[in-house]
């Protein structure tokens, strides 16, 4: 077995709290778009788009190829590289034909660090993985839902030749150059005893793997009602998190350009649009500066949004914590 089996996220993390406030957003999801083919039982896309309209005002769209460019022109106009622009956000980023050339751009315009996308992996044919691998993307982490058509079928509710699906992920494995090439799971998406066939099925075809726990993501799915958890995705176990980290270190970006302090579905608050204003001056902006004094305040839940989102529990790592800091940071974004 060539693969590594360790969380998927990037492992280069330092301590926020010793860090902030930021001239350069470390990390900037531009979602290509918020389609997916895909109704996966713990995600908000299983609820359909009326009830998805209804539940968090959530409409899907894909990005146009002008309004990308607009936001790469933007980046450029921070004072350093993003550590890591992620072209995913919402949706299934394959469904977006100018997936590889939004990679494309983006590695020309040298804006980040690193470019990645996180998929289902369902539309990655040869011919997608041959133009994804030739536009230069650094990491691809394939988000599964089964070691089966069946299970693929019960979690999400597609019909997939999952022979053939493996089959595309050996081939772009084998035809990578400098990509890393990362697949997960999640807990619920296993049947009893099958950890070890999922090591096995993917052992040699990627570089690292992972097996993640569920957790409430997304307000009114079934599956999570009413779950209380005391640990995060990758299974280590937290109190309960006061400050969302998020807004300190990351922008969100809509297919219409609207731009969030975080990547949930829920928009917390807009900052503003691409197409009328400047991301450089929504990151420096009163708007935003607000935003985080309610984070370090402690009344992150006074925001109807922010209160139903378990993302500080859930995605923020341990060096993201800013609890302990709060009163202290405070200070700095007044």
């Amino acid at each position: 077995m060539v693969s590594e089996i360790k969380p998927i996220y990037g492992n280069d993390r330092i301590k926020l709290a010793e860090s902030i406030p930021l001239s350069t957003p470390f990390s900037m999801f531009v979602f290509p778009t918020t389609y997916c083919n895909f109704k996966c039982i713990y995600c908000g896309h299983s609820l359909g788009h009326s009830k998805m309209k209804e539940k968090y005002d959530f409409v899907p769209q894909n990005m146009s190829i002008e309004t990308y460019k607009e936001i790469i022109e933007q980046i450029k106009e921070f004072p350093d590289k993003l550590k890591m622009l992620s072209l995913t956000g919402q949706g299934e980023p394959l469904i977006n034909k100018e997936l590889p050339l939004m990679v494309k751009l983006a590695k020309e315009a040298n804006i980040a660090e690193r470019i990645e996308i996180i998929t289902n992996a369902s539309l990655l044919t040869k011919e997608m993985s041959d133009a994804l691998i030739e536009a230069g993307i650094d990491t691809v982490r394939v988000s599964l839902q089964g070691l089966s058509a069946d299970k693929y079928k019960k979690i999400c509710g597609a019909s997939i030749d999952f022979e053939q699906f493996m089959k595309n992920i050996k081939y772009f494995y084998s035809r990578k150059k400098t990509t890393n090439f990362f697949v997960k799971i999640m807990d619920v998406c296993l049947d009893v005893g099958e950890e070890k066939k999922f090591y096995e099925l993917f052992g040699d075809c990627t570089d690292r793997m992972y097996i993640e726990k569920m957790l409430p993501a997304y307000e009114g799915v079934d599956i999570t009602k009413d779950m209380s958890v005391e640990y995060d995705r990758y299974g280590r176990k937290n109190k309960k998190r006061i400050v969302c980290p998020l807004p300190f270190y990351m922008l969100g970006i809509f297919p219409n350009g609207d731009v969030e302090p975080c990547d949930t579905i829920y928009k917390p608050t807009v900052l503003g649009n691409v197409r009328e204003d400047k991301l450089i001056n929504m990151w420096n902006g009163k708007s935003l500066r607000e935003f985080r004094q309610i984070q370090l305040k402690g009344e992150r839940c006074g925001n109807k949004r922010c209160s139903t989102c378990c993302a500080p529990d859930d995605v923020s790592h341990p060096e993201d914590i800013l609890d302990d800091d709060s009163e202290k940071l405070l200070n700095l974004f007044k």
